[in-house]
């Protein structure tokens, strides 16, 4: 998949953390598919907010505050991706290389 760091940065400025979480949601859902179709990506609003990427019978969890969340949105268009996918390859999710962009800019 590839990606538009133009693009991403005016969304990173002016769209809401949670609008903005939400993106980058679908954006990582969407990656995952091309290597799995069965990936899906949830994303709650709690106390603060949950992700949970579910694969076949497996589940990846990771919580994330509103002000996490803002630091990261303010400190660079792909800081929370880096965030998300350092933690769930951290809990066992392989990164698969060589579908565009995406991944090597976030990674």
């Amino acid at each position: 998949m590839n990606s538009n760091g133009f693009a991403r940065g005016l969304l990173a400025k002016h769209y809401n953390g949670e609008k903005f979480l939400l993106h980058v949601a679908d954006v990582i859902e969407r990656q995952l598919k091309e290597w799995s179709v069965v990936y899906e990506v949830m994303v709650m609003k709690l106390s603060d907010y949950k992700i949970v990427v579910k694969k076949d019978n497996r589940y990846y969890e990771l919580v994330i505050s509103e002000k996490e969340l803002d630091t990261l949105q303010a400190t660079a268009p792909f800081a929370l991706d880096r965030f998300v996918w350092k933690e769930l390859e951290k809990q066992g999710i392989e990164i698969v290389r060589g579908y565009g962009d995406y991944i090597e800019r976030v990674m």
